[in-house]
């Protein structure tokens, strides 16, 4: 059986992934998340480095549910316009 929430949607910032849980939560999609200690240089590519932030190598990364793929239409693109995004 495969992992329903296989959809990978990169590492944020500790910022952005309460924003972007905000978002998904409103449009009710199941998502996960978890932390991943990295380097700012990983970090950055992801547009997720905060050197603000009182863990700024701590990376969050977002999994969302397959069902739940067309609930997101283009909200996440519209509200991260600097992140690129692309099928994998």
């Amino acid at each position: 059986m495969s992992d329903p929430f296989r959809h990978y949607f990169g590492m944020w910032s500790a910022k952005d992934i309460r924003r972007v849980s905000d978002l998904l939560t409103s449009l009710s999609v199941r998502f996960q998340t978890g932390e991943t200690e990295t380097t700012q240089d990983v970090l950055e590519n992801w547009h997720a480095w905060d050197s603000t932030s009182p863990k700024p190598n701590v990376g969050h990364d977002l999994w969302i549910h397959e069902d739940d793929l067309k609930k997101i239409g283009d909200h996440i693109v519209t509200m991260f316009p600097e992140r690129r995004f692309q099928d994998a």
